[in-house]
């Protein structure tokens, strides 16, 4: 297995890459129609906060995982089966379970009328399947009031004279742990802490939370239940709906999420794909090429529920209204998918390939009744529908679908400018249309933006970094912002960081739990560590009024460091007694003129295939072994 250590990154996961000739091209990839796969799992991320863009945030988040004492399970098995051999009816009757949820919220309303939803269906490693349902309501529903949050919600234990079927269902499904000091063993607690920070302090009333799920009504009311041999009371309750929980009789957690901020956490979460265990042995000289169909399967956790949800064809995501991405490319620039046996002369000259999503939407906007509805590129789905077969648009029958355009690189100038040009002119009729502004046709879509006062004080910047902070993760949104400072010289670089600060910062202020100071301090640092790899520094651009980047020294020690704890290859180390008699002679003459204090040169020559890249190896890993520092170098 080999690993390059200087940057920290071990190459245990991937294959090599191409380094052969014969392998140029042939690089196998899971296209984003496979569901499950990364691509495709990242277009659905994308799709769902689409939604939020177009809806607002979600107001309720809702887990439910199959119960395998349900009575439809066990009234199938044989006296002495047992559950978990029927991964067909988990499959069947999970599946049913689920659609009467659906039917409970979507068309009963149970939380209000609902404008969009988002859900997704996983497989623990146990192979119980679960739901992940993200519910946004019509605004005259929404969830704002902490009387509406004990409305759809609870957390205290019911009573057991009144409600006894509810209070068995709360004691056999909806108790956290236990844990902490009463079970510093349990799967939750990491340290001395539960991850999921039980229990809770008691709470008279609910009460709002700053970017988070509310603090519940956990009332001191006396109220104990043995649970897994210890007594827990209500701080160890696990959110639900009393509803849900005593018609499903499972576990069905309910939070209130309106006052989450960072909503791209929660669709991240649910959008996390499958359990994998990714590793990769490879041969350092192999040319075979990159298989990620081939490296799917290897490393993916597949149980049997989901193995029978997939033979039995049941949908792993669902999503209301649907979303369709949209495509921008520059002039003849578009994808053109082909099949081996076509003719290339054919393909080029076919009108129907040169047919996209954008330029048939050029050609509608030519008529003048499509021209009068005045419609944005995004908005132009909601009216029409693409036809894979035809590559044409036709009139929409039924409303429900959303448009979304496809992310651009900030790095890739004209593609982005023509994108920032579609999400703001209406109506335009072809390319050389959206490069001209005010009567005059411009050589480039960046003037033309400019001069249509969309891109004035750093107003391109700002738009990229704002978009791209609804979606990417903030170590993402920091790389954007050092390329931002690198490549597009903000005129305000000062203003730019304060106003997307806690965006930049979100997940080191929370992961280390740090005031908003040092947290700011620490995110600068890591934008430097990205400007010092393209040759530059953070104090370069006065951001902050004080000095952000490393000093020399620090430097040097950090540099250090890392050549001191470079790992060891036992293979290389093992190397020295496989040498040849010339290997061998190279090696004791090198090792021995390391041992004076003057210092010595050799050169080592010989055709390719001769061991000369196996001696260098076993050289390096001997001095690095000793704790003395070997570093390589090369030159042109």
């Amino acid at each position: 297995m080999r690993a390059e250590s200087y940057q920290g990154i071990v190459q245990s996961i991937t294959s090599n890459g191409v380094i052969s000739a014969k392998s140029v091209g042939k690089r196998v990839l899971l296209p984003k129609t496979f569901t499950g796969g990364s691509r495709d799992l990242r277009c659905r991320y994308m799709n769902a906060l689409a939604l939020v863009a177009k809806f607002g945030r979600p107001d309720i988040f809702l887990t439910m995982t199959c119960n395998p004492k349900w009575v439809e399970i066990q009234s199938e098995l044989f006296p002495v089966e047992k559950s978990h051999n029927r991964a067909d009816l988990y499959a069947r009757v999970f599946r049913a379970k689920n659609e009467e949820l659906k039917k409970e919220i979507v068309k009963d309303s149970l939380f209000g009328v609902v404008a969009a939803y988002f859900y997704v269906i996983e497989f623990q490693k146990r192979g119980l399947p679960h739901v992940h349902w993200l519910i946004i309501l019509q605004p005259r529903y929404k969830v704002t009031s902490t009387e509406a949050y004990d409305r759809f919600v609870s957390a205290e234990i019911p009573d057991l004279d009144l409600t006894p079927h509810l209070h068995s269902c709360v004691i056999n499904h909806m108790m956290h742990g236990p844990c902490g000091e009463l079970n510093p063993k349990n799967a939750c607690m990491i340290g001395e802490k539960c991850k999921s920070y039980y229990p809770k302090e008691f709470k008279s009333n609910t009460e709002h939370r700053l970017d988070s799920y509310p603090d519940y009504k956990r009332r001191d009311d006396g109220k104990k239940v043995l649970v897994r041999g210890k007594w827990l009371d209500n701080r160890w309750m696990v959110p639900y709906n009393a509803y849900l929980l005593a018609k499903f009789d499972c576990h069905i957690n309910v939070q209130v999420c309106t006052d989450v901020r960072s909503v791209k956490y929660l669709y991240k979460y649910v959008c996390k794909g499958n359990d994998q265990i990714a590793y990769n042995i490879v041969d350092v000289e192999s040319t075979e090429p990159i298989d990620e169909i081939s490296d799917f399967q290897k490393s993916r956790w597949l149980c049997a529920p989901e193995a029978m949800w997939r033979i039995y064809g049941f949908d792993i995501f669902d999503m209301y209204p649907s979303v369709l991405q949209l495509h921008v490319h520059l002039s003849g620039y578009q994808q053109v998918f082909f099949a081996a046996n076509q003719s290339l002369p054919k393909i080029v000259d076919s009108d129907r390939a040169n047919r996209t999503q954008l330029t048939e939407f050029f050609e509608m906007n030519k008529f003048v009744e499509v021209a009068a509805l005045n419609l944005l590129y995004r908005e132009f789905v909601e009216h029409f529908v693409w036809s894979l077969q035809t590559r044409r648009w036709t009139p929409r029958s039924r409303l429900g679908t959303i448009g979304r355009l496809v992310s651009v690189n900030i790095t890739e100038v004209e593609r982005f400018y023509l994108r920032l040009l579609l999400n703001h002119v209406r109506a335009p009729t072809s390319f050389e249309d959206l490069r001209t502004s005010n009567g005059v046709l411009f050589l480039s879509f960046r003037e033309a933006a400019l001069d249509r006062g969309l891109l004035d004080s750093d107003n391109d910047v700002r738009h990229a970094i704002q978009e791209a902070a609804t979606y990417q993760m903030p170590s993402a949104l920091r790389k954007l912002f050092a390329i931002i400072l690198v490549f597009n010289s903000p005129s305000d670089p000062k203003n730019l960081w304060i106003e997307f600060r806690e965006a930049l910062s979100a997940d080191i202020i929370r992961d280390y739990l740090l005031d908003h100071a040092e947290g700011y301090r620490l995110s600068l640092r890591s934008i430097d560590s990205l400007l010092q790899v393209m040759g530059h520094g953070i104090d370069e651009y006065s951001v902050v009024d004080y000095i952000v980047g490393l000093t020399r020294e620090e430097i040097n020690s950090r540099e250090f460091a890392a050549e001191i704890n470079m790992p060891i290859a036992e293979s290389d180390l093992a190397s020295v007694g496989r040498f040849n008699e010339r290997q061998c002679f190279a090696y004791l003459e090198i090792m021995s003129s390391l041992a004076t204090p003057i210092g010595s040169g050799f050169f080592i020559d010989g055709p390719s295939g001769t061991g000369k890249t196996f001696l260098y190896k076993a050289i390096l890993t001997t001095v690095r072994s000793t704790g003395d520092i070997a570093v390589t170098t090369g030159h042109n």
